[in-house]
This record gives C-alpha cells, structure tokens and sequence, in this order.
C-alpha cells in the first residue's frame, strides 16, 4: 500500500503534457504534416521522395546552423547568401585551375571563414550594429564573387571527384551530402550542449549582463559565432557547387532571409539565448517537406514562396500563443547594439560632422571623375531616381527610432501597385485602382502591427513573413509578368512641374514633413522616442504598448503607400519584382545618417544626410556604367568605410576626453 508521500511524488513526477507541447509544438506540427502529406500524396512517403528532401535539405540545414549560431548570441548575419556565392565561385575556381577538390573545397570555406572574421571586428570592434554591417558585406562579397566569376564567363562547371560523390553518391542508401550536413548539426549539437564554450554562448545571448559580471568574454563569444557562421556558410556553399555542378550569378540571392526563416520557424521566432540545434534541424525539415509536398501536388512556385511566408508567420503566431504564460523572451533586435546609442552630445555632433564631410567628398570624387555628375540635369535625375527610397526612409526612421523594424516594404509596394494594375485593368479609373493599391499596402502593415502588438512578436521575424509571401503574392497575381498602368497616370507622374522636376519631389518633400510632424509636433512622436528608448516610460504613463506598435506601423504603412505611388509613376507600369532590396537600402540610409538600431535616437535631418549618401553613391557609379560585379563590390565597401570612419571619429574623441 503507498503511502500520502509516495503517491504525491508520483503525482509530481507525472508528465506536464501541457510544458511537453508548448516545447515541442514544432516538432510535433512536422509529424503531424509528414502523415497528412503521406495521406493525401502517396509519393511523399516513397523512400526516393525521402531521399529527394534530403538531398534539398542539406545545404539549407548548414545554412540554418549557421543563422542559428548568431542569433543565440542576441546577432544575426545578412551576409550568409553572399558567402555562399563566393564560397561555390572560389571553389569552381580551384577546380578549374586544376587544384585538387580537397584544396578547392577548402578555399570555399576559407572565404567563409574571412568573411565571418570581417563581420566579427566590425560588430565587436568597432561596435557597429549587426544588421547594417553583416548588410554591407553582403553586398560588398557578391560583389566580389561576381567580379571573380567575370573572369570565368560569369559560369563555372564544378567537377571532381570529392563534388561528384556529394552530389550524388549514397551511403546506405541515404544522400552523402544530407549526411554530412546532418554530421555537422551532430558535432554543433555536441559543443552547445557539452562544452564550455556552448555554455558560454547560451549565457552571451540570454543574459549578457550576468555572463559579463560572471567573467565570459562577450566580445570574444559573439566573435567566434560570426566566424562559426562564416564556416558554415562557407560549407553550405560547397554543398550547393557540388549539388547545382554550376556556378552561376544567381546563386545565394535571398538565402539569407530563408535561413533566418528556417530558424524562426523551428524556434517559432528568434529569442536570443534560446535557439537550439533541433530547432534548425526541425525548421529545415518543415520548411523543405512543404515545398516538396506543394512540387508534387503541382502547386506554382510563386504560390509557394507566398505559402512559406504565411507558414511563417503561423508558426510565430503559434508558438506565441502557446508559450502565452512563459517569460517574455529576449529577442534577437532586442539584443543588437551599437556605440552611436551610447555617445555624448559632442560625441555625437562630430560623427555627424563626419558623414556629412564624407558626403561631400564622395560629391567631389565622381565630380572629378564624370564632369556629367556635377550638372543640374544629372542633380534632377539623381533626387527622381531615389524618391521612393527617400519616401521609404523616413517611414523607416520612424520603425528604427521606436525599435520597430521592418524590411516589407520593398515587397509592399510590388503588392501594391500589382493590385493598383490589376483594378484599372478591370476598368475601374485611375483614382479608384490607386486607392485599392493603397488599401493593400495599409493592410499589410496593419496585419502586421496587429501582430506584433498583439502578441508581442519581434518586428524584424514578422516583417521578414511580409518580405516573402507579399512578394510571393505580387508575382502569383501576375504570373511573374509585368502589368501597365494607365498612361494618364505615367504622364502626370513624369511631367515636370518647377525646375523639372516632377511631382515625385513634391511626394518626398510631403514625406519629409508628414514625418517632421510625427516626431516632432505630435504626441505620437513622444510615443515613438519612448518606446524604442525606455518603454517602462510607457507603462508607467499606462499607453498600451501593444496599441501604439499598430498605430506605428499603420503610419509607416502611408510612406510606403506614396513610395508605391512614386515607383508606380517612374517604371510606368505594375512589376512584381519592383521594389527589391529597398528596404535594406532604407535601413541603410537611416543608419548611416546616425540613427542608433537600438531605437530611441535618431532624426531626419540625420536620414537626409544618409539619404544623400547613398543617392550620390548610386547615382556616381551608375554614371561610370560599371557592370554589376563592379557596382555591388564598391558600394558595400562605400557603406562599411563610412560606417568605420564614423565609429572611428567617435573612439578618438572619446580617447582624446580620456586623455
């Protein structure tokens, strides 16, 4: 007979299912889909099928573990797809020069490694913000990728042995590129779970501040993760060289957002401290069984691209909502910091100074170089070029400012003028489609401030779903093709107004004051400051939280609303495709100008002044007529040295104060 004692320790020791689904739930969700899709299509469960998803898994795997590495330490690294390109270009380039496909698969991952090391003295050396620094690598290596693969044609075959047998061989009947992808999530698993320095990186990104006080290196942590995922790019890159057995220009474009995803989708967002192994294992497993499901069932592959999105934001949603009663976790754009937050007022005046100093010295430069620059003509055609930028960014300054990021508009405004196109297609006027084309864009961000606000999401993971099934959405509506818009429209829009320019100056100029008026002549502004600055401020006043998140993005949604418009106006027609990479290029302005990514700081007048930077750097070297390769390469290196000497110009005041 038991005793009270013993039957309420076997009560106690009776399994919580409630705690196991809320920690399993992803994985559990991966189970549940792999029946349904075996029920429903009986070639999911065939074991070619199986081998198949393996096989497609590999490298998005090693990318996952790679994004995974940063974001445990409260980073993240935009600059894993480049790495990949230059990973699988130096590689083909080993084996074309006949190297042995060892040495060449080294060098592969060599350039990771580098890449990583860069990306580790900028964020922990000079202390620049991991978004905008991993960003300007990103571009900076395409660059260089693609002027190296100039060389060779802009194709290189990869052939060898050691890529044949990735490619195609198998061991015990399984893909040896998924097993070794797999091993390489085994020997990180092993050192997150039973190593000092796995220790260490969990306490970096779920409690720096202990971990500091405790005597771990934070810097040297968060060092070794940039590098780690450097590594790991690197591999990934060899894996897609052996698998594709072509290099081309395309590869690595966007791998960096789905490598975030594939983590955001295990993890069900990206708290810093708390991502796992497992969760990029799971996240991959999902991500690829539903594109292999959605293959066979001859689903398009833009409808795809909008599926994945939308699964995306369900599992965010799902995970939240079952960990409803668990501590809020620390999420990754909680965690980025920067030195420009932590600067004196004099501090901050003179890397302004800076910026404004390099601008015009960049202005001098392409002067000197093209005398065409310096005409009014090529001033007129500089501002019409970068008006839907400038538009963007000061919606994009308000989002930085109060710590809301967002990198949809880009694929906001494709999805706006799409649905503008496709109305007066079917006859309404042009007011009426533009209308719709607007009520479109406001719907996106509403639906996103609703659920950052409303489940206390990090905006960057909600946002990224946006990036990808708004995107996804524009080009199924047009079946990748572009739509005409009214030529009324496309006059009025290019016709010249005052000094020749057109009424996109009068958008921007409007722009600039709707945001003026924001932050500085409206309560919302205090709003805005507080809640990227201290938002206990906000509990205190006792302002919802959750509330003012909608109505930021609701405002942000109007700014990308008239850069529609603009970007409509100038390609005189609805292309799905329009719009891409403006948002990183916002972001960049905004930062560069000196907006602190941790929120609370920043203004536009700073943002013109990164506006201005980046217009004349596109402008100048658009004019030289450079080829893509060139353009990228100088442009990420432009972006990172004005970055640097900023920080630069700071740490010597800060000595010379010391002194």
């Amino acid at each position: 007979m038991s005793t009270p004692v013993s039957s309420v320790t076997a009560f106690m020791r009776r399994p919580n299912w409630s705690e196991a689904l809320t920690r399993h739930a992803m994985l559990l969700a991966t189970v549940l889909l792999c029946v349904i899709f075996i029920a429903t299509a009986p070639a999911f469960g065939t074991p070619g099928n199986a081998a198949n998803i393996m096989r497609q898994s590999a490298s998005v795997l090693v990318l996952g573990l790679a994004m995974m590495t940063v974001v445990l330490v409260g980073g993240i690294d935009l600059s894993v797809g480049s790495v990949v390109i230059a990973a699988a270009t130096l590689s083909g380039i080993g084996l074309a020069e006949g190297w042995h496909p060892v040495v060449a698969a080294l060098m592969g991952i060599g350039i990771g490694a580098a890449v990583g090391a860069l990306n580790a003295v900028l964020i922990e050396g000079l202390k620049i913000s991991p978004v905008i620094a991993t960003l300007g690598m990103m571009i900076a290596v395409r660059g260089a990728a693609l002027l190296a693969l100039a060389y060779y044609n802009s194709w290189l075959a990869i052939k060898g042995p050691l890529f044949d047998d990735l490619a195609r061989r198998t061991v015990i009947g399984l893909p040896l590129d998924a097993l070794v992808a797999l091993a390489l999530a085994g020997l990180v698993w092993l050192v997150l779970k039973y190593t000092l320095i796995g220790r260490r990186l969990h306490a970096a990104g779920d409690a720096p501040v202990a971990a500091r006080l405790a005597g771990v290196g934070i810097g040297r942590v968060r060092s070794a993760t940039y590098v780690a995922s450097g590594v790991l790019s690197g591999f990934a890159g060899v894996l897609i060289a052996a698998r594709t057995g072509l290099i081309s220009p395309s590869i690595g474009v966007g791998l960096e957002f789905f490598a975030i995803a594939v983590v955001a989708l295990g993890a069900g967002g990206l708290p810093a401290g708390r991502v796992n192994t497992a969760h990029a294992v799971i996240g991959t497993l999902l991500l690829m069984m539903i594109f292999n499901y959605m293959t066979i069932r001859g689903v398009p592959g833009t409808w795809q691209t909008t599926a994945t999105g939308l699964l995306l934001l369900l599992a965010m949603v799902a995970g939240r909502l079952l960990q409803r009663n668990a501590a809020s976790d620390f999420t990754v754009s909680e965690s980025f910091s920067d030195e420009y937050a932590s600067m004196t007022r004099n501090a901050t005046r003179l890397a302004r100074a800076v910026m404004v100093i390099a601008t015009l010295a960049l202005a001098g430069l392409f002067a000197f170089i093209n005398p065409r620059f310096a005409t009014f003509a090529n001033l007129i055609a500089l501002i019409e070029q970068n008006a839907a930028l400038a538009i963007v960014a000061v919606g994009a300054t308000i989002g930085i400012i109060s710590r809301t990021i967002d990198v949809s508009p880009g694929s906001t405004i494709a999805l706006g003028a799409v649905v503008a196109a496709l109305a007066a297609q079917a006859g309404l006027g042009v007011v009426p489609a533009l209308a719709l084309g607007i009520i479109a864009c406001v719907a996106v961000y509403a639906l996103n401030g609703a659920i950052v606000g409303g489940l206390v999401l990090d905006p960057l993971i909600v946002t990224l779903a946006a990036w990808i099934w708004a995107r996804g959405l524009a080009v199924s509506l047009t079946g990748a093709t572009t739509i005409a818009f009214p030529a009324s429209y496309i006059g009025f829009m290019n016709a010249p107004l005052v000094f020749g320019f057109t009424p996109a100056v009068a958008l921007v100029l409007l722009a600039f004051l709707g945001g003026w008026l924001v932050l500085a002549r409206l309560p919302l502004g205090l709003g805005v400051y507080a809640l990227g600055g201290d938002p206990r401020m906000l509990r205190q006043a006792g302002i919802a939280e959750g509330r003012l998140r909608l109505t930021i993005f609701v405002v942000m949604s109007l700014f990308t609303s008239l850069g529609m418009l603009v970007m409509l106006g100038r390609l005189g027609a609805a292309a799905p495709t329009a719009g891409f990479g403006l948002e990183l290029d916002a972001i960049v302005a905004v930062i560069i100008g000196g907006a602190s990514f941790r929120g609370g700081r920043g203004r536009l007048s700073d943002t013109a002044v990164g506006l201005a930077f980046l217009a004349i750097l596109n402008n100048g070297l658009s004019g030289l007529q450079m080829g893509d390769a060139q353009f990228f390469l100088i442009k990420g290196s432009a972006i990172l040295l004005a970055l640097t000497l900023r920080m630069l110009a700071y740490r010597w005041l800060a000595r010379r104060r010391a002194g």
